[in-house]
């Protein structure tokens, strides 16, 4: 205690009051800038994930707007006797290996790393 404090404790107490209030102001402030960035990453969380599932059901039209296309194409391909479905089949299976996966889904290529077609002369020997 404070020879001050002492003989003035109205003044010390309130002196401590203050001090107690700057450090829960300073608390406060804190408090508030975390629960705002939490805020602020939620929203942009929240908005990547609405633009994944836009994305996706777009992917899922887009597939299924293909395999429309190709079973009319199908169709078309048989009613005109050009080809069969077998013969789809036997051809998609041969497609289907060439990458040397047997996946059922078509890879392309994996384009090879560059690399400089000519060699360049190193440091000269002297």
């Amino acid at each position: 205690m404070d020879f001050l404090d002492f003989f003035f404790p109205e003044q010390a107490q309130a002196s401590h009051l203050r001090e107690l209030a700057a450090l829960s102001q300073q608390q406060a402030r804190a408090l508030h800038r975390e629960r705002f960035q939490q805020q602020r990453l939620r929203r942009e969380d929240d908005s990547r994930a609405a633009e994944v599932q836009q994305r996706i059901e777009q992917l899922e039209r887009d597939v299924g707007q293909a395999g429309l296309v190709i079973e009319a194409l199908l169709e078309l391909l048989e009613e005109s006797q050009t080809l069969n479905r077998q013969l789809v089949a036997e051809r998609t299976a041969a497609i289907d290996a060439r990458d040397g996966t047997v996946d059922g889904r078509h890879t392309p290529p994996k384009k090879e790393p560059w690399s400089p077609k000519r060699k360049w002369p190193g440091p000269r020997e002297g």
